[in-house]
């Protein structure tokens, strides 16, 4: 079940970014897609991030 506060902050957040000239790729937002569902953890999504640079 999607946690609906979660999904919200984290659709809040990259708009925020994006609104400020950010441009997330396909597997970036996968990783979010995950968080806002549930499925990872944000300690989670940080390191599949770190492993991405």
């Amino acid at each position: 079940m999607i946690n609906k506060e979660l999904a919200e902050n984290v659709a809040s957040a990259i708009k925020s970014c994006e609104l400020e000239g950010f441009i997330y790729t396909k597997e970036e937002q996968k990783i979010f897609a995950k968080i806002a569902s549930g499925e990872i953890s944000t300690s989670e999504a940080r390191e599949l991030f770190k492993r991405m640079f």
